[in-house]
């Protein structure tokens, strides 16, 4: 008899499903790349058409969503992206982000609303901001804003 314990089971051999995960990720951050550059450029684009146009024709040119149902979750990530890539645009005001943010939305299907507030500063002087809404929650143009002191002029769809 042998007094030797019983070697472990061998592990199971990988299968090829196992491995998709991981070139899947791979795909999935080239897709996220390319998102990001198509972004930058709409950030850049907006931001030369803002200065050169005006915002009466960007308006006219912007798409018109589709029927897709509103995500807000989806167009609060797409906020994120373009207000970290808005600090490469030299320039790109809230406006700018705000028309590039509901342009690519509208592009993929989804409504949102423009919006755009003006406040009296303490020193006496106005101020304007734009934000976006989908699903009637903000997902751009909050951050380092209490739009609760902004008074709203216009609410574009």
């Amino acid at each position: 008899m042998n007094d030797r314990p019983a070697a472990p089971p061998a592990p199971a051999p990988a299968r090829a499903s196992a491995r998709r995960p991981a070139v899947h990720s791979r795909f999935r951050g080239l897709r996220a790349a390319a998102f990001d550059a198509r972004c930058l450029a709409m950030l850049a684009v907006m931001r030369i058409a803002l200065s050169t146009i005006g915002y009466a024709a960007i308006r006219r040119r912007m798409p018109r969503p589709g029927g897709r149902p509103d995500s807000h979750f989806w167009a609060r990530q797409v906020a994120r992206r373009i207000e970290r890539l808005a600090r490469f645009v030299p320039g790109a005001s809230c406006l700018t982000q705000a028309l590039t943010l509901q342009f690519v939305l509208a592009r993929r299907g989804h409504a949102s609303r423009l919006q755009i507030g003006v406040r009296k500063r303490f020193d006496g002087a106005f101020s304007a901001h734009a934000w976006v809404t989908c699903n009637d929650r903000v997902v751009l143009g909050q951050r380092g804003t209490q739009l609760a002191d902004f008074t709203p002029i216009a609410e574009l769809g």
